[in-house]
């Protein structure tokens, strides 16, 4: 609440008249007892208690009146802070600013969803008088929370509206900003969060994660809140396009490359929609798909290229689209000769579990460009790990001078993906370790394989450990070309090793919390964690309908990380720079007037020396579908919470004047001090009467 007369509050010292000319009138009269009149008296039929109780009411509403009267005279005005008023100002605020690809939506690049929410939150700190109160900016692209020094005009300047190709992950906001408060300690202190809602950047599903989060929230020394701004796009129908695939093929004049190009929306598709494709950033080819229908559409199409031996690139982008969100209407794509991939599977030739990954990891042996190929793990010394683009893993973690190598392999765009077994867990490798192995039991046994224990499972009982969250927008479970989930949860889990860590993706996590796969981005690489393996005595990996396609997914990546050739481009996203030290990435796809483009926040292509990578927002960034305020709320549990959500181009609450609301006030509380001073007839009313002997009685009160 603010006043347009501020000066007038100190009338307010006025509501204490009344209480000073009562306490007169009390002291006014003194009593003297006098025989004669004391028959005059009046006879209150009244309690005593209920005369002073309307006394004291009578007070009430004349202060009341003195007050409202003050009120109005000091032209009160309400707008959005008028909860803060009851609450009590903070004594710091973090904002927590979303600027994920998503956020773009809204009627032009200029007036986004993003913009939107940093303008009513400069609004709602210039209005509420947060004058004192300390500032701190945590956007989601940034590591940690930033101290604004200057108030709410540094924070405007500050607080970027440029809407970023990212996905923004709000538990690791949310922790960033309770770590902040912990080692800091300001005090009173609220979170302010803009977002969108996007399920696929709140991670609903890491239930564990959650509570951790809302249990370090609760336990903080202060007291701290959340305010939630939840922006949604009145505009619906947004379509978006991904290259899902790129496959290169002819030489010459006959050199053409194959795209498979996805549509998605965040509602039915129902409307004809065109295609362009630029290749090398020019020679434009249209390409009308028609009329779309469904929530998504993927299609293959061949277009020309330009005679070329070296690598080019190009890019997709919707045709005269008129919809949501412009940030999603382009991807880029890179295209380039094919290479032989080979993977390396460290084991004995005799096991089981070594075959079957050697099988897994090149399945088609009519396709010459990928194959697999064993190693002793006693005859590492001098094996030339730059000539794979997979290392497949089994056991005790690599140690010495391997894991020195394989962390090199791995640096330089490289994949390791590890399985455990019941042997050694060895020391900790990029700070991960096997933990206990673990068997399902059922009444106190156990079962010699997964397949018994299904034979053991009735209708209503399902036995063995089970997957309850994956990642399935990206990785090696990432969902198909056609949209078909991966079987993750019909995995059959009869013995696993926690994958026991402090940092790192989790890409899969058990009911019962444990982590069973885990990925840690090393350089320009990464190495996978897998805590069960496909044998019958440990799970139903053996099917291959699981560690197929993952072992496919992930060697796609190490080829392309190592290559600089990003055939499924998904798999790195804006905000992923894989750079080495003293390396940087220049923008080859700047159009005219434009600047540099930054790898870490924005799509296009980029050049390291002779690599040259498409990058593009994270594929879970065209999946809109958002979270309901039932289900955020219980996210939060325990931690307090006000949340509200808002359309996209409906105007910031304006201050409205309500003096005309405490001239109402004052009304009333005139008209009910005027009914409770009014003479009671029945109670003040004396009647002499005499009786026939003419003397006079005792008088009774009518």
């Amino acid at each position: 609440m603010d006043f347009g007369q501020k000066w007038m509050l100190w009338g307010l010292l006025l509501g204490l008249l009344p209480i000073f000319i009562h306490l007169f009138n009390r002291l006014r009269h003194r009593k003297l007892p006098w025989a004669a009149m004391m028959f005059l008296r009046m006879a209150n039929r009244k309690s005593t208690r209920y005369a002073k109780l309307r006394q004291w009411l009578v007070l009430i509403f004349r202060v009341l009146v003195v007050l409202a009267l003050i009120f109005a005279l000091s032209k009160p005005l309400v707008g959005g802070s008028f909860t803060k008023w009851f609450s009590g100002k903070p004594d710091v605020i973090v904002v927590v600013l979303d600027r994920s690809a998503s956020m773009g939506a809204g009627p032009d690049a200029q007036n986004t969803l993003l913009k939107d929410a940093v303008d009513r939150i400069v609004k709602e700190l210039k209005d509420g008088n947060y004058d004192g109160t300390r500032l701190v900016l945590l956007e989601h692209t940034g590591s940690r929370p930033q101290e604004v020094v200057g108030g709410v005009s540094a924070l405007e300047n500050l607080a970027s509206t440029a809407v970023t190709d990212t996905a923004a992950d709000l538990p690791t906001l949310l922790e960033s900003a309770s770590t902040w408060f912990e080692e800091s300690q300001p005090g009173k202190g609220e979170v302010w969060v803009a977002t969108d809602l996007q399920a696929s950047n709140w991670n609903p599903a890491e239930k564990l994660r959650w509570q951790r989060l809302t249990e370090k929230l609760g336990d903080l020394p202060q007291s701290v809140s959340v305010r939630l701004l939840a922006m949604d796009a009145e505009a619906k129908g947004n379509v978006s396009v991904a290259v899902e695939n790129v496959v290169r093929h002819g030489e010459g004049d006959r050199a053409r490359v194959n795209l498979t190009i996805k549509l998605t929306s965040d509602t039915l598709i129902d409307k004809d929609v065109g295609v362009a494709v630029y290749i090398h950033g020019k020679g434009e080819e249209k390409c009308d798909v028609g009329r779309v229908e469904g929530a998504s559409h993927v299609f293959d199409n061949d277009f020309a290229l330009p005679k070329t031996e070296t690598a080019q690139w190009g890019y997709v982008e919707l045709v005269d689209a008129e919809d949501g969100n412009a940030r999603d209407n382009r991807a880029y794509f890179v295209y380039g000769e094919p290479t032989i991939n080979t993977v390396a599977v460290v084991g004995d030739a005799s096991r089981f579990t070594t075959r079957f990954f050697e099988l897994a990891s090149a399945p088609n042996p009519e396709n010459k460009f990928v194959t697999s190929q064993i190693l002793d793990p006693k005859k590492l010394n001098g094996v030339k790990w730059q000539d794979y683009e997979m290392v497949v893993w089994q056991g005790r973690m690599p140690s010495g001078d391997t894991a020195d190598k394989l962390t090199e392999f791995a640096e330089a765009g490289g994949v390791v993906v590890c399985f455990a077994d019941d042997g050694a867990s060895g020391d900790p490798f990029h700070g991960v370790q096997w933990g206990n192995l673990q068997q399902a039991q059922v009444k106190n046994e156990n079962f010699a394989t997964w397949q018994e224990l299904v034979e053991a499972e009735t209708e209503t009982d399902h036995f063995g450990f089970v997957i309850d969250s994956y990642t399935s927008d990206e990785g090696p479970f990432k969902r198909t070309q056609e949209g078909l989930y991966i079987p993750v949860t019909e995995l059959r889990i009869n013995k696993f090793r926690p994958v026991v860590h402090k940092e790192g993706t989790i890409l899969a996590n058990l009911s019962t919390g444990e982590t069973v796969a885990l990925r840690r981005n090393v350089g320009k690489g990464q190495v996978v964690f897998m805590a069960t393996r496909p044998t019958d005595d440990w799970s139903s990996l053996t099917e291959g309908l699981v560690v197929v396609p993952m072992l496919e997914r992930l060697l796609v990546e190490g080829e392309a990380a190592r290559s600089g050739r990003f055939i499924n481009l998904t798999m790195w996203a804006a905000g992923d720079d894989r750079a080495g030290k003293g390396e940087n990435w220049e923008s080859v796809d700047v159009e005219q007037g434009q600047t540099r483009k930054d790898v870490n926040t924005e799509a296009g292509v980029y050049r390291m020396g002779k690599r040259l990578v498409a990058v593009n927002r994270p594929a879970r960034e065209d999946d809109l579908a958002p979270l309901d305020e039932p289900r955020v709320r219980g996210l939060f549990g325990a931690v307090p919470l006000t949340m509200r959500q808002v359309k996209s181009g409906e105007a910031p609450d304006e201050k409205r004047a309500i003096w005309k609301l405490f001239l109402a006030l004052m009304v009333i509380a005139l008209l009910v001090e005027g009914m409770l001073i009014l003479p009671k007839g029945a109670d003040e009313g004396v009647e002499i009467q005499r009786s026939t002997t003419g003397k006079v009685e005792s008088p009774q009160a009518t």
